[in-house]
């Protein structure tokens, strides 16, 4: 084994927090749903949080043991959530039908940026506020029919 798993137990009595570091394969997946079920067993828990973020790879085997924890869970009425993953273990997950349990993906939207309404006038083609205009002469934003202004 190149890699080993690694499991650590965290947080507050009631919201556990497991820590999975190495590779989630079928050699060592056994040790989380057995991991988990002994700390239901030791101890009164409301929500389990599961950080996969130290997890480098995972196989069919390794899903369906985090699947297994979460099913353990619901049939206690535990709450039963996925921290954190890395792409790869997420898109092992979605692909193995258990993308419920993955963290919401943050929406990426377009970046803001100062909307483009209105028009943009040059202080020379601006027509006059008020007072009288002479009669003989064409105003300048009048010429060869230009507009006055030009939109953003």
């Amino acid at each position: 084994m190149a890699e080993d798993l690694a499991l650590r137990q965290g947080g507050q009595p009631r919201l556990v927090h497991i820590t999975a570091a190495g590779a989630l394969h079928v050699d060592n997946a056994h040790r989380l749903p057995k991991f988990l079920v002994a700390l239901l067993r030791t101890r009164p828990v409301a929500a389990v949080r599961l950080d996969l973020r130290g997890v480098g790879r995972v196989d069919d085997v390794g899903v369906a043991a985090i699947v297994l924890c979460g099913r353990e869970a619901a049939r206690r009425g535990i709450a039963f959530a996925i921290d954190g993953c890395s792409r790869a273990v997420a898109a092992a997950i979605r692909d193995y039908g258990a993308g419920h349990l993955l963290p919401a993906r943050p929406r990426r939207g377009m970046a803001l940026r100062r909307p483009h309404t209105g028009i943009a006038c040059r202080a020379e083609t601006r027509p006059p506020r008020g007072g009288p205009r002479p009669r003989g002469d064409r105003p300048p934003w009048t010429d060869a029919g230009q507009w006055p202004c030009r939109w953003r």
